[in-house]
């Protein structure tokens, strides 16, 4: 019986098939035309039908466009499994295929007799894209969680009507020209930041949502049109493509602490304000916060709703719970000492949920009971641009007065003052005094900038601001733990508590680490261990491996420098010669005394020249120079320098006279009671006096680390070293006096007639600096020139196990890969040269095209970058940098804050933080920056 006839693709319901009970269902505005019909043309309807033509069971539908009343033209079947198929006729059976559309239903459900599920549109590869979420209560249907505005259709829909208008939404009508319905919610924003650099993908996100809004049934969610506008805001348009290049910004997640974002500049040169950076973070971190205010109900939240929730997160931010909870993973300080102070109130800036970026420098010195903050915060610029008012002519989004933001940013920044200056009283009972000041961020460049780097390259980290700031307070504790005053100004307004503490506003300038700056014990911390001396903690000792603050200097000629200059301005002052020499007598008397010869025999050589009428009294750099005497290695390594391009031979000559004579002259030769020692960083330093310790305590881990002393005479290690040491003094020798044992090596590495003088130079720099990476370096490559991998093996090994520069670890593991590939072991090889990459850059470029040739010749599989230890230690191969060697930066670090070293204490930290990165810690380490 025919149900249908069929015309050049029309159907026409039949008079037997209306009698057979077909059915025809028309929706209302089922598809909003793309472009206005013709004139005169009636709009097309859409909607289904039943029974009017075959179909795989009894009850099916067809989703159609109505040509006429009964007339039709077929545009899928539906089931009655919540599936839709794209078809053009009528079919006897399901397609073999996967639905075009389907609802498909939540595992989890929430309630009873309730349905959840999602609405999946079936992209081109072939996977499922969620449009929409259906609720399905008593049999019928409601939409939400959709970029579609289905308007009044949207709830109350039967089985047959719902299935329809979702294929016609979702499916036809971006086939006729329509927008296509992104994927529900707000997840695409995530997808476009994880997936893309961070300005391609900040544009994606903006054409996003600006190609559907343009659509007028297609509506992004409220949150989604707020991010967009608040990047419009921060000046993203202006970013054209062809200025900035796309990775001139990098975007991380501080997913350790306070899960928000960090926008970073990666091209220093790029023309992107710093301004314009805190405004893109600030966009993405409102967008976040929100978002999680939110919760489930993102999909419901209008304008107003997020123009109020951002609005009240940027009032109260201040006022979140502030634990000054122990950095995880951080090693362990004094109950209450510096770095226990220092790691909590870090915490409590990195877990701190900003909208908006604020900056904090801290300073403190807890035994003396104060701390300070310099804040950089947002100016009125970075505040919201707009608001929502709802009002009886109308609702929507106005502009904020110029006064309001700025007196909205003035309360950000004194809300945040107060916080960190709870979290300070809250980290340690013994601070009596919080300083804090604000300054706005201004307009400087970006934080990478040439012209900002060229100015600030005093420190290791970029200088505060200079210029007019917000205000300047101290708080006292008192103040603090008055019930409830502190609270109240967190979570209101702030400032009455500003004026009963004398709150300085608007200053030209402000120094809130003037307090702490003056005191003798902070002046003192820098000084340590070069120029001032003492007993170190009973705790640091073992940690430190130093009884006194002196065994842990590095530079041999600072404080003899220092004493230099002070007795210049006494010369300078004397009244003649005599005053003078009696001077420097007093001087040479009190180093005779300590035992300090070489400042005993510069006294002499600075007396004889007085006595003798050859220096100008009342210069005092000549004074100076006289008292230090000539540096003889580091003349000659000038002049061989010079000489090894024409004259290596030469060049070697002039090098090792010099050794020769400053050996026999200052009497840097190790002897039966004092041995010299040369160290490039403190880090090696503590290494040193650690094994020292362990010799001379005889401990059983006095034994080289990670190795056998016995096993290979080309391999003297730290251990053995120290052991040999302990009954001695031990005695700095200049760092010219070690490199230049190092350029020898280096000249006479490729003449094979002077190996033994090559190796015997090598294995001398390593005597000179057991602890230090250069000479094994050095040495092993002076093996691996004559061919003698395995020992060349051996001492890049042992290099391995006391390396803490990351330089230094990733050319020696270069080294070491090509040693290990020459002695037919290319598997470790390639694990070495893949370690090298992963460590540093340095040697990088090398690494990669030896690697490339090794593997080509091998036919080495390629490792993963997670499987590289592993590969290492099944092949024997020590992982730098060793368990000791971290403790030593990991522990020593909190060990020499607490004993005031801070030199040390910054040089083992910012080691700790290559290896282990962390964010609390590195402002630990900027703390330590006095």
């Amino acid at each position: 019986m025919r149900q249908a006839e069929e015309q050049g693709g029309t159907y026409t319901i039949t008079a037997t098939a209306s009698l057979l009970g077909a059915s025809r269902r028309v929706l209302p505005d089922a598809v909003v035309l793309v472009a206005p019909a013709c004139t005169g043309s009636p709009a097309p309807t859409y909607g289904w039908i039943a029974g009017a033509c075959a179909s795989p069971s009894k009850g099916d539908r067809y989703v159609v466009e109505f040509a006429g009343k009964r007339e039709f033209r077929i545009l899928a079947y539906v089931d009655r499994f919540g599936r839709v198929f794209t078809v053009d006729h009528p079919i006897v059976s399901p397609p073999a295929r996967k639905p075009d559309l389907d609802f498909a239903r939540f595992t989890e459900q929430e309630a009873a007799g309730e349905e959840r599920g999602c609405v999946e549109v079936r992209t081109d590869e072939g996977e499922g894209r969620q449009v929409a979420q259906y609720t399905r209560r008593r049999d019928r249907y409601t939409f939400s969680d959709t970029w579609f505005d289905f308007g009044p259709y949207a709830a109350d829909l039967s089985y047959d009507d719902a299935l329809a208008r979702a294929y016609l939404a979702f499916v036809h009508r971006p086939a006729l020209g329509g927008a296509e319905v992104p994927t529900r919610g707000i997840g695409f924003v995530h997808e476009h930041l994880r997936d893309e650099k961070l300005l391609p993908g900040l544009r994606a996100i903006v054409d996003d949502v600006r190609r559907a809004g343009a659509d007028p049934v297609v509506r992004p969610p409220a949150l989604a049109r707020s991010l967009v506008r608040w990047l419009e805001d921060a000046g993203l348009d202006d970013l054209s493509a062809s200025a900035v290049p796309d990775d001139a910004l990098r975007l991380v997640k501080t997913v350790r602490y306070a899960n928000l974002y960090y926008v970073a500049v990666e091209d220093e040169d790029a023309p992107v304000s710093r301004r314009t950076v805190w405004a893109l973070e600030a966009a993405l971190n409102r967008f976040s916060l929100v978002e999680k205010a939110f919760g489930d109900r993102v999909p419901l939240a209008t304008d107003a709703d997020c123009a109020r929730w951002d609005a009240y997160l940027i009032e109260t931010a201040g006022a979140q719970p502030l634990a000054g909870e122990p950095i995880a993973g951080a090693p362990v300080g004094a109950d209450g000492g510096e770095w226990e102070v220092r790691c909590r109130v870090s915490a409590v800036l990195e877990r701190l949920k900003l909208p908006v970026r604020i900056e904090a420098r801290l300073q403190a010195n807890v035994a003396e009971g104060l701390a300070a903050f310099m804040l950089t915060v947002p100016d009125a610029a970075l505040m919201p641009a707009q608001t929502w008012v709802d009002a009886p002519t109308g609702s929507g989004w106005v502009d904020v007065a110029e006064a309001q933001r700025d007196a909205q940013a003035r309360r950000y920044a004194m809300h945040f003052g107060l916080a960190l200056a709870a979290a300070a009283f809250e980290a340690s009972p013994s601070l009596r005094r919080v300083d804090v000041a604000a300054c706005p961020l201004g307009d400087e460049p970006a934080a990478g900038a040439a012209e900002e780097v060229a100015s600030e390259r005093d420190g290791e980290f970029p200088s505060d601001r200079e210029g007019t700031a917000y205000y300047q307070v101290a708080f006292s504790r008192q103040v603090y733990e008055e019930q409830g005053r502190f609270r109240a100004a967190l979570a209101g307004d702030p400032s009455s508590l500003f004026s009963l503490c004398e709150a300085a506003a608007d200053l030209p300038a402000a120094d809130p680490f003037a307090l702490v700056a003056a005191l003798p014990s902070t002046m003192r911390r820098r000084e340590l261990p070069e120029m001032e001396d003492g007993a170190l903690p009973e705790a640091a000792r073992p940690v430190l491996g130093a009884e006194e603050a002196r065994d842990l200097r590095i530079a041999a000629e600072a404080r003899r420098r220092r004493i230099g200059e002070g007795l210049a301005d006494r010369v300078a002052r004397a009244a003649s010669a005599t005053e003078a020499i009696r001077a420097v007598r007093e001087e040479q008397d009190a180093a005779e005394a300590r035992g300090d010869d070489l400042t005993a025999s510069a006294c002499t050589r600075l007396m004889a020249a007085l006595a003798e009428g050859e220096l100008d009294t009342e210069d005092q750099n000549a004074v100076v120079v006289c008292f230090l005497g000539e540096d003889r290695c580091l003349a000659a390594l000038g002049r061989a320098r010079t000489l090894a391009q024409g004259d290596s031979e030469k060049a070697v000559a002039v090098l090792m006279d010099a050794v020769a004579e400053t050996a026999a002259l200052d009497g840097y030769v190790d002897g039966a009671a004092t041995v010299y020692r040369s160290f490039d960083s403190y880090a090696a330093r503590v290494l040193y006096e650690r094994a020292l310790r362990a010799a001379r305590l005889g401990r059983s881990d006095a034994a080289p680390i990670g190795a056998d002393a016995t096993a290979s005479p080309a391999v003297p290690t730290l251990a053995a070293r120290a052991a040999a040491d302990a009954g001695k003094r031990v005695e700095l020798a200049p760092d010219s006096f070690y490199l230049c044992h190092l350029e020898i090596v280096t000249l006479l590495e490729r003449s094979f007639e002077r190996v033994d003088d090559a190796l015997r130079y090598g294995q001398r720099a390593i005597e000179l600096a057991p602890s230090t990476a250069g000479g094994y370096r050095q040495l092993g490559r002076a093996y691996m020139l004559v061919g003698d991998m395995d020992n060349a093996a051996a001492v890049l090994d042992a290099c391995l196990h006391v390396a803490v520069q990351p330089g230094d670890v990733a050319v020696a593991y270069y080294q070491l890969a090509y040693a290990l590939w020459k002695a037919g072991k290319p598997r470790a090889g390639a694990a070495c040269y893949l370690k090298s990459v992963m460590t540093s850059p340095v040697v990088a470029l090398q690494a990669m095209a030896e690697l490339k040739e090794l593997a080509d010749e091998h036919g080495i599989e390629p490792i993963e970058r997670e499987a590289v230890d592993g590969e290492l230690r099944d092949a024997g191969i020590v992982v730098a940098p060793v368990d000791e060697v971290f403790e030593t930066l990991d522990a020593g670090a909190a060990a020499a804050v607490d004993a005031g070293l801070f030199p040390v204490a910054r040089n083992l930290l910012s080691l700790r933080l290559h290896y282990r990165p962390d964010d609390a810690l590195v402002n630990v380490l900027r703390s330590l920056e006095e």
